[in-house]
């Protein structure tokens, strides 16, 4: 039996911050200290002040940070001189092996204090620049918009190409980061989901009541930040072509920048009685939201996987989404749900209208879905993590003996 390890996590973004990355090594964390396993998350806090609390079995430390101006994620901070912290937990941890998340200042120190105590790093990339340079008020494709783009894969580069393992969700989001010149050998491990949680079931009364939902009506869903990127407008401007056509109720669950546009879009579609912005709303409630919908959809074009696409199917939803990046390896087009052309609405709208036109094709394809999203169960992933995890630490134990 081998022995339980001692994990170092790094992470910019966090739970209860909202980001896919962070709900991801969140899921993977608590995983892991299940299975036995010390795990320590190294993450920004939200003052100057250091916090450490355990949740789930898991120790966070919530290093000191500065906010981050909302053009993207609220309540984004970066730590930006996290060494010393970094160092003290290394010390006082020992971690076996590190895992970073991204290459921000508090992986970046911990690759360089990896280094200096040779201890393995595995470095997972949920990254791409542009969920956050969508969000800037910069044209897209623009002089400005390519620099800031290079500047952001330099970064990232300058990280990932210096440490042992590198792994990331999906195919699609392994040829980006081989696209842009990384080396390293690229193992593909996806995010995971525990599947029997979002499995099928029976939402209380209030559930109805608190989001005014009229299960009579079909009922889609997106789950998601409410930001640029994400691109819920084209979504209002699919179902405003089929006002007349079918009767329906749009769920929008999340919190952004965007918000207040989608709600101006909303009102000027005459779309306020048949859509309902639920804000942000907890795990246990959103896993009934899904279970009371019948279509996911979502517009967005920047997704690596897509968290919430996976509980969909695990939910045992037919999908409508674009046809962008890492999504078609979730949606099968015909299969489990419908591809349509990145930001045309009218594509959307014929998809959306087919499938919500024949109970049949929907039932047919929810059953695809759940076929689908077996491969993704986080068990797997676990353990294909924790071989990559014994592999590197018995290298090392080769390299002491020597």
């Amino acid at each position: 039996m081998k022995d339980k390890l001692k994990i170092l996590i790094t992470v910019e973004c966090y739970p209860p911050v909202i980001n896919g990355s962070g709900i991801a090594t969140m899921r993977i964390a608590t995983g892991l200290a299940k299975r036995g396993h010390q795990v320590v998350i190294a993450c920004p806090g939200k003052s100057i002040k250091p916090k450490i609390n355990i949740e789930s079995n898991v120790t966070v430390h919530r290093v000191r940070s500065l906010p981050v101006p909302k053009i993207s994620h609220q309540g984004f901070s970066f730590s930006v001189f996290p060494r010393n912290y970094i160092k003290h937990i290394f010390k006082e941890f020992k971690p076996n092996i590190v895992h970073i998340a991204d290459h921000f200042f508090i992986s970046s120190a911990a690759v360089s204090l990896a280094k200096k105590n040779k201890i393995k790093v595995v470095g997972t990339n949920y990254f791409t620049p542009y969920n956050a340079i969508d969000n800037l008020i910069i044209k897209k494709n623009s002089l400005l918009y390519r620099i800031l783009e290079k500047i952001f894969w330099h970064y990232f580069l300058n990280i990932f190409n210096n440490i042992d393992v590198v792994t990331t969700p999906t195919a699609a989001a392994k040829k980006i980061i081989q696209d842009v010149g990384l080396k390293k050998q690229v193992n593909v491990i996806s995010c995971g989901l525990d599947i029997e949680k979002f499995k099928k079931n029976k939402p209380g009364n209030e559930i109805f009541y608190k989001y005014k939902i009229n299960t009579n009506k079909i009922i889609f869903l997106s789950a998601s930040r409410l930001d640029r990127e994400k691109r819920v407008d084209v979504l209002l401007e699919a179902l405003s072509m089929l006002k007349d056509k079918i009767d329906f109720q749009f769920i929008i669950t999340g919190r952004g920048i965007d918000k207040e546009n989608l709600e101006k879009v909303t009102l000027k579609k005459n779309l306020t009685d048949r859509v309902v912005f639920t804000d942000f709303v907890p795990d246990s409630e959103l896993e009934n939201l899904y279970s009371l919908s019948d279509i996911f959809l979502t517009a967005s074009e920047v997704e690596l996987q897509g968290l919430s696409i996976m509980e969909a199917m695990a939910s045992g939803l037919p999908v409508v989404a674009a046809n962008s990046m890492a999504i078609p390896e979730l949606v099968k087009d015909g299969i489990n749900g419908y591809l349509f052309e990145p930001g045309n609405a009218t594509d959307a709208s014929e998809k959306i209208l087919q499938l919500a036109s024949y109970k049949k094709l929907r039932e047919y394809m929810s059953l695809n879905s759940l076929r689908l999203i077996k491969e993704h169960d986080l068990e797997v992933t676990l353990f294909k993590f924790e071989e990559i995890y014994y592999e590197h630490i018995s290298e090392i134990s080769k390299v002491n003996k020597t």
